[in-house]
C-alpha cells in the first residue's frame, strides 16, 4: 500500500507543480545584489532585424585550387639539392631545390656563337655601308650606276641578315630572363656554373614533392607543389534538399579551437556527386595565422535562405515553464518580470519573438535559468 501511494505521489507532483507556477508567472522576482552576481545573470537588449534558420553540417578544410602554384624546371638536368620536405612552410625566394642544368649549358653555347654570329653580321653591315657610300661618291666616274646598285644590294642583304642574327639573340636573351631566371627560377646568363636553382613564388607550404636527389628532370617534370595558404577553402557537402535552402552569399560558420570561423558561401554546385549524391558548398575562408590547414575537419553551420523577422533574443533567454516560453525582462537590477512570449523561430543561437517583447527592452540570457528554477520553487511552496 505505501509503495501505491508513493507512485501517485510523484506522478502527480509535476501536474501541482506547472499549475503553481502558472499561477505564480505574473509575480516579479526580487533578487539582492548578492543573488544577482552569484547567478551570474547576463542581460541583452531586444532588437528587431530577421534570424535565418541554421543546418549543422562537417566541414572539410581544403587548399584554394586557384593558389596552388606547380613547380617545373626549366631545362633538364640532374638534381642535387632538396632542400624542402612535404609539409615545410616557406617564404618567398627561399631556395627549394637545386640542379645541375644541362639546358642551361647548352643554351650558353647557342648564346656564345649566336653573338658571335651577331657581330660578324654588324661587320658585314659596316662594311657595306661603308662601300655605298664611297661609291655615292664616286658614281659617274670611277664607278658606275649598276655597281652602286649592287653595292646597295649587298647592303640590304647585310641589314636583314643582322636583323636575323639580333632576332636569334634576343630569343635567346628571353630565355635567360624569363625562363632560367623567374619567379620560380634562378640561373646565371654568364661564367661556368650550371646550376639552377628553384625558388619558392609565394609564401606557403610544400603540399607534395616528387623529386629526389640524384633524380634526372625535365621542364614536363611536376617537381613539387606549393599550396599558398594565406586563404583556403570551407568545403561542407549536403544532401540535394538541404542544398535548396542553401544560397551564394550565406554565411557559414565554423567552430575551431582557436575560435569561431565566418565565412560566406561562394559556390553552390549545379549537380550532386554521383557516387555520393551529395551536394558540395564552397567558401573562401582568409587564413592569415595558418591555423587552418587542410584535412582539417570541424562542425559548422550554415544560415539557410529563409529567415523570420521579429524581436531577436538571445536563444539561451528563452526558458519552458509550465508549457508557456518565458523571458525574464529586467525592470531594475534587482528585479526581473517573467513574460510569456510567442517563440517564432529558435536556431540554437538566437531567438526571434512575435509576441511579448518591445524593442530596447532588457532580458536575461544566461542566467535565464536560475531565475526560472527560483520561478518554480516558488509554485511550489505556494502548493
Amino acid at each position: 500500500m505505501k509503495k501505491f501511494i508513493l507512485i501517485c505521489t510523484l506522478s502527480a507532483f509535476p501536474q501541482f507543480t506547472a499549475l503553481a507556477a502558472e499561477q505564480t508567472l505574473l509575480n516579479d522576482i526580487s533578487l539582492d545584489a548578492a543573488a544577482v552576481s552569484h547567478a551570474g545573470l547576463a542581460i541583452s537588449t531586444v532588437t528587431s532585424g530577421t534570424v535565418f534558420p541554421t543546418l549543422p553540417v562537417i566541414c572539410q578544410v581544403m587548399p584554394d585550387t586557384t593558389r596552388l602554384v606547380h613547380l617545373h624546371p626549366a631545362g633538364s638536368g640532374k638534381v642535387l639539392a632538396v632542400l624542402v620536405q612535404p609539409g615545410t612552410r616557406v617564404r618567398q625566394g627561399q631556395v627549394l631545390l637545386r640542379y645541375q642544368d644541362h639546358s642551361l649549358h647548352l643554351a650558353r653555347l647557342q648564346d656564345s656563337q649566336t653573338q658571335a654570329a651577331l657581330t660578324a653580321a654588324l661587320a658585314v653591315q659596316y662594311d657595306a655601308a661603308q662601300a655605298v657610300q664611297r661609291a655615292k661618291q664616286l658614281v659617274g666616274q670611277t664607278i658606275s650606276l649598276a655597281e652602286l646598285r649592287r653595292r646597295q644590294d649587298a647592303l640590304a642583304q647585310a641589314n636583314a641578315d643582322v636583323r636575323i642574327k639580333q632576332a636569334d639573340a634576343d630569343t635567346l636573351g628571353h630565355r635567360f630572363d624569363e625562363e632560367f631566371n623567374s619567379v620560380s627560377e634562378q640561373g646565371a646568363r654568364q661564367g661556368h656554373n650550371e646550376i639552377s636553382t628553384l625558388i619558392a613564388p609565394v609564401n606557403g607550404v610544400v603540399q607534395s614533392l616528387d623529386v629526389s636527389v640524384a633524380a634526372d628532370i625535365s621542364p614536363a617534370q611536376d617537381v613539387m607543389t606549393l599550396a599558398d595558404l594565406s586563404s583556403v577553402w570551407i568545403v561542407s557537402d549536403v544532401s540535394a534538399d538541404q542544398a535548396a535552402r542553401i544560397q551564394p552569399g550565406a554565411q557559414q560558420s565554423m567552430d575551431t579551437p582557436t575560435g569561431l570561423v565566418i565565412s560566406r558561401i561562394d559556390t553552390v554546385a549545379a549537380m550532386a556527386s554521383p557516387l555520393t549524391g551529395l551536394v558540395r558548398l564552397v567558401s573562401l575562408a582568409p587564413n592569415p595565422t595558418g591555423s587552418l590547414v587542410p584535412g582539417m575537419v570541424f562542425n559548422g553551420t550554415l544560415s539557410e535562405k529563409d529567415g523570420v523577422t521579429g524581436m531577436i533574443i538571445p536563444a539561451e533567454a528563452v526558458q519552458k515553464i509550465a508549457g508557456h516560453s518565458v523571458v525574464f525582462v529586467q525592470k531594475d537590477i534587482t528585479h526581473y518580470h517573467p513574460v510569456v512570449v510567442d517563440v517564432a523561430m529558435d536556431n540554437g543561437e538566437q531567438a526571434v519573438i512575435h509576441n511579448g517583447l518591445k524593442e530596447g527592452e532588457h532580458v536575461v540570457g544566461h542566467g535565464s535559468f536560475s531565475l526560472r528554477s527560483i520561478l518554480e520553487l516558488a509554485g511550489m511552496d505556494a502548493d
